[in-house]
């Protein structure tokens, strides 16, 4: 405990840190002066108050600071801990929903005055889809877990933010096994460019987020163990593409490869090495398994766009490349394949991920196999 002298009007105040090489004390001392015309209590009060942040600080301790801006909370977390924990594409992201949505309600604010009941009034205030709304919170929260967790404020008022509720939020729904294969028979008959098909394709055969597929190098594919390593994402953040690492430690993994998916993999190397003979040297991603027409990162969004010209008028119109990963989790559980394979397959953080989003799924198979029990029994 910091050691406080009066001396006159002044306080002296001493604050043992440790020792030295040879086992001296090492003292750091500063000297506080009250304002003038304080009650000589409340001087001494503010001694020791200020003793007590002086020790913090002299001990590597973070000044507790209620009082600071929460722009100023929110420019430290900016500075000092996303770059270290969070990726360049979620960076960018929580920057903006700052910039747009944040810093124009609680910028100005001190922490001490943002509590609970004045973050679900802001939340609820938001004419934003439910959805956009969580994200924009989750920037909110994290910043604020973070400044208890260096000493900024006491206590996170996130905690009980009564969050808008998604009614109308529609189930993702998928293709059965047979407009699965009408889908793959339109693959084959109706004229596109075949290198995007391929990239339908392999959606379809792995599972993979469209950004992982879009990442793909030729050092991923193994054809010799007939597997493929999923170790990258494209993003798009800044305006710009760029590689990024994966969305979760989860999403690095090894998936195994058909002969059919090494087949459609082998025709778009093929395709590859035609597109580096004319691009030559501007063809500047030649590692990439789906780069663009003009050689460089292709966009997850001219993908969809194609993918929407190409199902217009069809049966298919509503599908979208997120649902090309739903069919293939689909297939795989309604085709008895545990659940843990089909979480590790997708690369999800854990299996309560597969169970929740795939719950409808996993309610159906069970039913086929309480049938198939009662039908062996018979």
């Amino acid at each position: 405990m910091a050691n406080i002298n009066k001396r006159g009007n002044t306080y002296r105040i001493r604050v043992f840190v440790g020792t030295d090489e040879n086992g001296k004390k090492i003292i750091k001392a500063t000297t506080y002066v009250p304002p003038k015309g304080v009650t000589p209590k409340k001087a001494q009060k503010l001694a020791e108050e200020y003793a007590f942040e002086y020790e913090r600080h002299c001990k590597g301790y973070v000044q507790l600071n209620e009082n600071m801006r929460f722009s100023e909370l929110a420019d430290w977390y900016f500075e000092h801990y996303a770059p270290i924990e969070l990726r360049e594409s979620t960076i960018y992201n929580y920057k903006s929903a700052y910039k747009n949505h944040i810093q124009p309600a609680f910028g100005n604010l001190k922490v001490k005055d943002i509590h609970t009941p004045r973050l679900t009034q802001f939340v609820q205030s938001l004419k934003l889809q439910p959805e956009t709304v969580r994200k924009i919170y989750v920037v909110v929260q994290s910043i604020f877990r973070r400044g208890v967790q260096q000493g900024f404020i006491r206590n996170n008022p996130c905690h009980d933010v009564i969050l808008p509720r998604d009614r109308n939020k529609k189930k993702i729904t998928s293709l059965d096994e047979e407009q699965a294969k009408r889908f793959l028979q339109l693959l084959e008959t109706k004229k596109w460019d075949n290198d995007v098909k391929r990239i339908f394709k392999v959606l379809i055969y792995t599972g993979l987020r469209a950004s992982e597929c879009l990442a793909l190098s030729w050092d991923n594919i193994d054809y010799k163990n007939m597997t493929i390593t999923i170790d990258r994402n494209l993003v798009y953040a800044d305006k710009k593409l760029f590689i990024s690492s994966p969305k979760t430690a989860g999403s690095v993994r090894v998936i195994g490869m058909s002969k059919e998916l090494a087949a459609i993999l082998k025709e778009q190397q093929e395709y590859t090495e035609m597109l580096s003979e004319a691009l030559g040297k501007n063809l500047v991603h030649d590692e990439l398994v789906f780069p663009s027409g003009r050689g460089g990162y292709r966009d997850r969004k001219s993908v969809l766009t194609s993918l929407k010209r190409f199902t217009r008028s069809t049966e298919f119109e509503d599908l979208t490349l997120h649902k090309m990963r739903h069919l293939n989790a689909t297939l795989l559980l309604n085709n008895g394949v545990d659940l843990k394979v089909v979480s590790d397959h997708l690369g999800h953080s854990d299996i309560s991920t597969t169970a929740n989003i795939y719950a409808d799924v996993l309610k159906s198979t069970k039913a086929k196999v309480a049938d198939l029990i009662a039908l062996k029994l018979a």
